[in-house]
């Protein structure tokens, strides 16, 4: 199997088509037709990620957001964004960004899981995305099974996401 092999199976639920004009979703660093050893899943891309790849067998990370957001005009480890390059080149580990092309898919992306987990039904895509089918845009909207205030909804959304804070 090879690393092109997952890019494949990833952009059939999310094609990089569907990301948004400003997004730079995609294989970023790394040979797609390397022989896969294992794969590391993350929201951010950083050096200690790149780490713990290796240490793990990995040599591809899937990342959400793109370490390369706009272009690099030098290589030389001033920023974590260069630094975080040059060792994946370096250790030979790929990074594949899934960002707006994942969240703009309404059944599979991410705003479907999150919906999911705090009991939406009902869900339809807030903000479609023009020229494509309606099951594609950013954000759901949807139903709650049953009605709750402002307090109780926070405290529902941040039980279910199991974290210590909601902001709004």
């Amino acid at each position: 199997m090879t690393i092109q092999d997952i890019l494949s199976a990833l952009e059939a639920v999310a094609p990089p088509q569907l990301q948004e004009s400003y997004d730079n979703a995609g294989l970023i660093v790394g040979d797609p037709q390397a022989t896969l050893n294992g794969v590391l899943f993350c929201l951010d891309s950083t050096e200690a990620v790149v780490d713990e790849a290796v240490r793990l067998g990995c040599n591809l990370i899937v990342a959400h957001h793109p370490i390369v957001f706009k272009g690099l005009k030098r290589l030389n480890g001033s920023t974590y964004i260069e630094r975080t390059v040059i060792k994946a080149v370096r250790e030979n580990v790929a990074i594949y960004a899934i960002h707006t092309n994942l969240d703009n898919v309404h059944r599979q992306g991410v705003n479907a899981k999150i919906a999911e987990k705090i009991g939406l039904h009902n869900t339809r895509i807030l903000s479609p995305k023009p020229g494509t089918a309606m099951d594609i845009g950013a954000g759901l909207v949807g139903q709650l099974i049953q009605p709750m205030d402002e307090t109780a909804f926070l405290l529902h959304v941040k039980k279910v996401m199991q974290t210590n804070c909601v902001r709004h």
